[in-house]
């Protein structure tokens, strides 16, 4: 900062003295400059800092800022200042959703059997715990347990209880027959279904009596009999077919005499009721041998040739299975079979071809 009082010397050109002040005169001024300087000097070398003041020196300039609060200003209706600077009171009014504070000046929590706190009640500032009751259950895992919930959700108890075996899968097998099992074995949730696949129920005919409808049933004949259990018929001179009737069927007694052939057509079944089958072709023909009785004689005789006849015969005891033919290609072929054992075998023949 500038010293006032300052006194200047008067200083001419050299060897001159006009314009010049007297040796005493330039002196004193000079006498009177340091007085001035020396009563004017601050007896303090450096500036020191405090809280919220910042002291900064650069070359001749000391900077002094305010680092604190520069200002005050009210946030909302509920703060009063009496001023904003120098000696300032705060006051704070109103409460509630406002945003001012009420007259509470203690916060605290109450504990029950259900709810802890800990760290109240606070006067000023603080944190209030608030944690679940200990039901005095041991946290662990359980197997199969029984376990007691209060009408809060709580468990209060909780104990483990024995499982019985180690069963992973459940099965079940059918023995003899008349059942079929489907969904086994189970591993999980599922259902295995039993299926009665034999007699499912019984029924009373004409002339039976059953003795129930489930479980152990006797079947027995209505009225009293016999015993026969089947019926055949045999004969020296007559043809017979259909024996031995053992359940239901027919037996027939042809006599050989005037019946006892037939004249197989082309494309015509042969004739289980005669023994003898002839035929004439006028082309390559066809017929057909179905399965006979047990014991029954069939033969067949080419009586004109105009084209092969060829007789497909079932059960055919040349062939392992199945039918097999017989190929007639010239008058005079013949062939004798008897069905046997469910076959028909060759029994004699004349120029016939098996295939």
């Amino acid at each position: 900062m500038a010293i006032s009082g300052q006194q200047n010397i008067l200083v001419g050109a050299p060897n001159e003295s006009a314009g010049s002040d007297s040796l005493y005169d330039a002196f004193t001024k000079t006498q009177t400059n340091f007085n001035t300087l020396f009563g004017n000097a601050s007896p303090n070398l450096t500036f020191a800092s405090g809280n919220g003041i910042n002291a900064n020196t650069n070359s001749n300039t000391i900077t002094i800022t305010n680092t604190g609060v520069t200002s005050l200003t009210a946030g909302d209706d509920s703060i009063t200042l009496t001023s904003s600077n120098g000696d300032i009171v705060i006051t704070a009014s109103g409460g509630g959703n406002g945003g001012g504070v009420s007259n509470v000046n203690v916060v605290g929590a109450a504990s029950n059997a259900r709810i802890t706190s800990s760290g109240g009640p606070i006067i000023s500032s603080g944190t209030i715990t608030i944690d679940l009751a200990n039901t005095g259950v041991t946290a662990a895992t359980y197997t199969n347990p029984t376990v007691t919930v209060d009408t809060y959700g709580r468990v209060t108890s909780i104990s483990n209880n024995t499982v019985a075996g180690t069963v992973t899968s459940v099965g079940l097998l059918v023995s003899g027959t008349g059942l079929q099992v489907s969904g086994s074995p189970v591993t999980g949730a599922s259902d295995i279904t039993i299926t009665n696949t034999g007699v499912t129920r019984l029924n009373a005919g004409t002339g039976i009596v059953l003795s129930g409808s489930t479980g152990n049933i006797t079947v027995a004949a209505a009225t009293a009999g016999g015993t026969v259990t089947s019926v055949g018929v045999s004969s020296n001179t007559l043809t017979v077919t259909n024996s031995t009737v053992t359940t239901t069927g027919t037996i027939n007694i042809e006599s050989p005499i005037g019946s006892s052939s037939e004249n197989l057509a082309n494309g015509a079944a042969a004739n289980l009721s005669v023994t003898a089958s002839s035929f004439f072709t006028a082309g390559a023909s066809t017929a057909t041998l179905a399965a006979g009785t047990a014991g029954l004689i069939k033969t067949f005789m080419m009586v004109a040739d105009g084209g092969d006849m060829v007789i497909t015969v079932s059960n055919a005891g040349w062939k392992a299975s199945g039918t097999g033919t017989i190929t007639f290609n010239d008058i005079g072929d013949g062939c004798t079979l008897q069905y046997i054992n469910s076959k028909w075998f060759c029994i004699g023949q004349n120029g016939v071809t098996f295939g």
